[in-house]
């Protein structure tokens, strides 16, 4: 084949090569848009065909079942037959799917020859397609074989190095947690849209005069219910005297939203408050638990203020309610996945590249010591620095993509952490006050502040133009707050520039799984002061 040579585990050159790929290829996977992630998966298979010149290469899927295996994205050398995506590859090759997704082990066949007896369908098919040599390796996403990646070659036999096998499993699972996360944001927005779709038809059914009517007049102790509403509370048909359907309605509602439904009612009653919108659930008779939303309002009152007529309107909000739990959880999954991925990719940067680094810091420092003087030893002098640079920078990426110091010693200790690492660049000053907190802090909303105050410093750094910055922790009406503040730029929280607005995004979504709320004080020429609050203990998994 023509070419450069096949990658070899002695040559260094070859060695870090294949790291370059990985980080490029990481780099890539986390820069690129949703509509361009399969293309730049579909790149790094390229690449990884070119640098181990095969022919073929390839990222399977693997049906829930285990009994469907497709080609989901490759990469084919000029000239070579591409295998058809609707194949199913698990019927083609059974010893290899037992090895592959029972076994979950990998398969690395450097001649046809290589091949066990019991593999006689794969000879066959070897033989027809063809494949001279294959590595194989089964990726697993929460503990179940999802993906394969495999490498053929159709021309000539290939060994498959030891040194890069481990390294290419760990490529792998970047592509497989790339594309989950992708399809993870492709359900979201399908979601969002049924969402939107539910609420058109709401719109639909108000416009039509689809909502559950009533009015009291306490003075007569009488009530009107239309059709729509006795239908939506589920009022039986010989309810009809007195108060007698509102009797009924109390009485179904859910019990842990009742004390709070008959608070508002009554604030309305004696003229504390005007009008009331509220969300709660009822228990109708015969459908179960619904949540409804109610408006409703005084028309008359006497001289003391208390209500003589009120009115109102409900309105079957379960279907939105509904949607909106899976909204959340799906958000919440999402944001899930996003940090087991980065924690991934932190764990192999910390424990695997950057030692790897180190050794070969140690090796050139003694290949320095040994050089001649003058230009050899200056050079192994560079490269040995350059080294030790490139190890911190990748040690510093590690703790920016999963800080493992939030596990270990808490969020306090993670943000002086991360306001020193800041500081040290020497672009902006930054002051902390960090109050020591509560022994039991949620896992989650510890997450979510440190996320905040990290896009936010950002932020800071990136877009402010500021000076001076600070980051405050304390603990405040039973939970802990977070406060980010500089003195740059600002701009107009009303309409934010698009690269601000995706952080401010980001942050949003996180305090809203945690029960959070953020608050943003900006204005251009003032400033900006971003403040997160959560509950304690939040979010606990």
């Amino acid at each position: 084949m023509a070419g450069k040579a096949r990658p070899s585990a002695d040559r260094l050159e070859n060695r870090l090569e294949f790291e370059t790929l990985i980080a490029d290829t990481s780099a890539s996977l986390f820069a690129a848009p949703l509509e361009q992630l399969d293309r730049a998966v579909e790149s790094a298979l390229e690449r990884v065909r070119n640098f181990f010149q095969a022919d073929r290469c390839a990222l399977l899927s693997v049906s829930a079942d285990q009994q469907v295996v497709n080609v989901r994205l490759a990469s084919y050398a000029e000239g070579v037959s591409r295998v058809p995506s609707d194949m199913n590859l698990a019927q083609v090759f059974p010893w290899s799917r037992q090895t592959l997704l029972v076994e979950r082990a990998p398969i690395r066949i450097s001649r046809i020859a290589e091949l066990p007896r019991e593999a006689d369908a794969e000879r066959a098919a070897w033989i027809q397609m063809p494949i001279r040599s294959a590595l194989t390796l089964p990726i697993e996403t929460r503990g179940i074989v999802s993906h394969v990646i495999v490498l053929n070659t159709v021309h000539q036999e290939c060994e498959w190095p030891d040194a890069f096998v481990s390294r290419l499993r760990v490529l792998g699972e970047l592509l497989v947690g790339a594309l989950v996360r992708q399809e993870m944001f492709v359900g979201l927005r399908e979601a969002e849209e049924a969402h939107r779709r539910s609420d058109a038809r709401l719109a639909s059914g108000a416009d039509l005069a689809g909502l559950g009517f009533y009015e009291v007049n306490f003075d007569e102790g009488v009530m009107y219910a239309d059709d729509r509403l006795r239908d939506l509370c589920g009022i039986p048909p010989d309810r009809t005297q007195g108060l007698q359907v509102l009797e009924f309605w109390l009485e179904h509602l859910h019990p842990d939203d009742r004390q709070r439904m008959l608070d508002l009612r009554q604030q309305m009653q004696d003229g504390r408050l005007d009008r009331l919108s509220i969300e709660y659930r009822y228990l109708h008779p015969g459908r179960g638990e619904k949540w409804v939303h109610h408006l409703a309002g005084a028309s008359t009152r006497d001289a003391t203020g208390r209500a003589v007529r009120t009115y109102g309107v409900l309105r079957d909000i379960t279907e939105r309610k509904r949607t909106e739990d899976e909204l959340r959880d799906l958000s919440r999954r999402l944001i899930q996945a996003h940090e087991e991925e980065r924690a991934l990719l932190a764990r192999e940067l910390h424990d695997d590249v950057t030692q790897r680094l180190a050794v070969l810091a140690i090796d050139v420092g003694r290949a320095e010591l040994a050089a001649p003087g003058g230009a050899p030893a200056e050079t192994m002098q560079a490269v040995r620095e350059g080294l030790t640079r490139l190890s911190e920078d990748i040690h510093t990426l590690a703790y920016q993509l999963h800080p493992s110091v939030l596990e270990e010693l808490g969020l306090v200790e993670a943000l002086r952490t991360e306001c020193e690492r800041i500081g040290r660049q020497g672009r902006v000053e930054i002051s902390v006050e960090l109050e020591p907190l509560p022994a039991i802090v949620g896992k989650d909303a510890a997450l979510c502040l440190f996320r905040v105050a990290q896009e936010a410093l950002n932020n800071v750094i990136r877009h402010a133009g500021a000076r001076a910055a600070s980051v405050v922790l304390r603990q405040m009406d039973g939970g802990l707050i977070v406060a980010v503040r500089d003195d740059g730029i600002g701009f107009d929280p009303g309409s934010p520039r698009q690269g601000r607005s995706l952080g401010l995004a980001s942050m949003r979504e996180r305090l809203r799984l945690v029960n959070g709320t953020i608050d943003i004080d900006s204005a251009p020429g003032r400033g900006t002061a971003i403040v997160a609050w959560v509950p304690a203990a939040g979010g606990s998994r």
